[in-house]
């Protein structure tokens, strides 16, 4: 029977190069690279664990042009001494055609990069050449193998355990093993620079750009400080060309991921290719290596996931605070956007609870009304019969993980805001549009839109207690931290638990929700209006879920009130959170919340920031703006 392979994060330290002898080597794993990109692998368990890279002259041009030359050892890094050489069980490896057939040396490795070479050098021809190395996995020192997890490189990955045949992993990374070459092999190495996009995200738009987390891999023994990068994607007609400059140079050897905009191919699939190259490094022509391919869901219905977290509670329950702690800590740690609302029913009403609270209810379905409980998107998990969890160990892992899974499921539909927020009347309203995907709307399938008015962060009060923050065994800083959160203070929704959409042919819709009084009590500054589209079906719980959610703080609403003759004095947030102005100022200056002034050049850091201008008239005025 096959071993499971099994994949443990590592913290690496990355020796550094210059305290090795130059040798000239070749391989697409970089030799320094951060830490949390490395992930150490094996099965866990005693026994033999071996690994081997494929250098491929039918397959990487690098490998071609290598034709001729020798490959005269291993280069490899580890996280455990393996002096395992009288037992025979560590060795440097080397096949020829096939994997099966390899040829040892043994050795003994220490932690971080080892270089051995082998008896007799491997005279690079037409065939594939393995090279990589084998140890004795001991489960005081499992996962031996270290691979580079950002990029599944072609032949990056061959993995043999316990002895039982080699496979080839095509998406576990790539090993961090490269091959030793004659020294006369260096001119053909000379210019080299490999890029690849990484496997997320998995659904992007036809010939649209993405936000990509892209793998540069100089492989030189020169720094790279720019380059020009070709994208190719499957249905294209012709490559674009860009000029790309790193805010520091790559150093010789490096591997980066760097985020950065890539264009998406032109043609729609669930698996479809995308080839990035680097055609020039430093404005001089590079030698060919191979390129860097992923694969994407390519489709018109493109949507960016953002999670819909429900909890059930209630102020008169006691177990509830150890909930939100744990989960609240996971949200924080969770680095990007979510909503999160509260439904007080399932246990005890309380001064929170709204009716869409309790005709929620019917999704705990055979499970007992209880709470604390939470819902992930209202997914229902393999083999359960309801979308809802208890409340878990102390502590935000396993909220995080749901939250995670949560967020790399496909999005169906998307919602965005149009408020109206009115300073003087101290009113609310909104348009909620956007669309929904067109495997729902050629299904038929029935979607729902919810939309509330949320308030966060609200302290505790004689009126607005909380039960439960005394236990003997709560949090040290459960009481000084707990606030109400995800508090629904008006349900914009005209139908109890969600309005039936209507769309166009397209999935296109646009709903108005008339204005709504704000009360003098709840904090402007802690609003937020947020929606979500869903699935509904009371039948069948399986058959409910949230196609997509999102929200809009009013801080960063469209402001009615401010006065007349300030109206023409416009300013946005840019993607990469910088202020700037989109009419005519003399001048302006940006003030976070404390009053400090910041650099409007620079990007800003999350959070709410006053922007005090001049007009083109003369006039002088400040506006508020939300950088998320």
């Amino acid at each position: 029977m096959k071993k499971r392979f099994f994949i443990a994060l590592a913290a690496l330290v990355m020796t550094s190069m210059s305290s090795l002898a130059e040798v000239v080597r070749f391989g697409y794993a970089p030799e320094q690279c951060a830490e949390e990109d490395m992930i150490a692998q094996g099965s866990g368990t005693n026994g033999f664990c071996a690994g081997m890279i494929c250098l491929d002259p039918n397959v990487d041009p690098v490998v071609k042009r290598l034709e001729g030359h020798t490959v005269k050892g291993v280069r490899a890094y580890f996280l455990n001494d393996y002096k395992q050489s009288r037992q025979n069980r560590s060795q440097v490896l080397y096949a020829t055609g096939t994997p099966d057939n390899t040829t040892t040396k043994v050795c003994d490795f220490v932690k971080g990069w080892n270089e051995i070479y082998f008896d007799e050098p491997v005279v690079i021809g037409s065939e594939p050449i393995y090279v990589g190395v084998q140890v004795y996995e001991l489960r005081g020192t499992p996962y031996p193998l270290v691979t580079f997890g950002k990029a599944d490189i072609a032949g990056g990955c061959w993995v043999n355990l316990e002895k039982e045949g080699w496979a080839e992993y095509t998406q576990r990374g790539t090993l961090m093993i490269q091959a030793i070459l004659d020294d006369e092999a260096a001119p053909k190495l000379e210019n080299m620079l490999y890029a690849s996009v990484e496997k997320s995200p998995l659904v992007v738009a036809p010939s649209e750009k993405f936000d990509a987390s892209v793998y540069f891999h100089n492989m030189t023994d020169q720094e790279v400080s720019s380059i020009t990068l070709s994208t190719f994607g499957q249905g294209d007609t012709e490559a674009l060309s860009e000029e790309v400059t790193f805010d520091t140079p790559l150093a010789a050897h490096e591997g980066r991921m760097v985020q950065m905009p890539i264009r998406a191919g032109a043609e729609s699939g669930a698996t479809q290719w995308l080839k990035l190259s680097v055609p020039k490094m430093n404005g001089v022509e590079t030698q060919p290596v191979m390129d860097g391919v992923s694969t994407h869901h390519v489709t018109v219905d493109a949507f960016n996931r953002i999670p819909l977290i429900e909890e059930f509670t209630s102020q008169l329950c006691t177990n509830c605070p150890f909930m939100i702690y744990y989960l609240d800590m996971a949200m924080e740690e969770y680095d990007g956007p979510l909503v999160y609302v509260t439904h007080h029913s399932g246990f005890q009403k309380d001064r929170f609870t709204m009716p869409v609270d309790e005709e929620l209810l019917y999704l705990f379905g055979s499970k007992a009304l209880m709470n604390p409980a939470v819902m992930y998107d209202r997914w229902v998990p393999e083999g359960e019969s309801s979308p809802i969890f208890g409340a878990q160990l102390a502590e935000h892992e396993p909220y995080l993980e749901q939250i995670m899974a949560a967020a790399v499921r496909p999005a169906m539909a998307s919602v965005e805001f149009d408020l109206r927020y009115d300073e003087n009347a101290k009113t609310i309203g909104c348009t909620v549009s956007g669309r929904v995907g067109t495997s729902i709307v050629s299904a038929g399938i029935p979607a729902y839109l919810s939309v509330y008015l949320i308030e966060d962060n609200i302290p505790l009060t004689e009126d607005l207690f909380q039960l439960g923050l005394d236990g003997d065994d709560a949090p040290a800083d459960l009481k000084e931290k707990f606030r109400h959160n995800g508090i629904k203070r008006h349900d914009f929704t005209l139908a109890l638990g969600g309005d039936l959409l209507t769309t166009d042919e397209n999935g296109n819709y646009s709903v108005d929700y008339a204005d709504i009084a704000i009360d003098p009590s709840w904090n402007v500054n802690n609003l937020k209006v947020v929606g979500y589209v869903c699935k509904i079906n009371k039948d069948d719980i399986r058959e409910n879920g949230v196609l997509n959610a999102n929200y809009k703080h009013l801080t960063n609403a469209s402001v009615i009130s401010v006065d007349s003759d300030m109206a023409q004095v416009g300013f946005k947030v840019t993607r990469d959170r910088r202020i700037v102005a989109t009419s005519d100022v003399a001048s302006f200056s940006i003030f976070n919340l404390q009053g400090v002034a910041v650099d409007k050049n620079d990007a800003l850091v999350p959070g709410i920031y006053i922007v005090s201008f001049k007009a083109a008239d003369g006039q002088v005025g400040a506006k508020k703006l939300l950088v998320k």
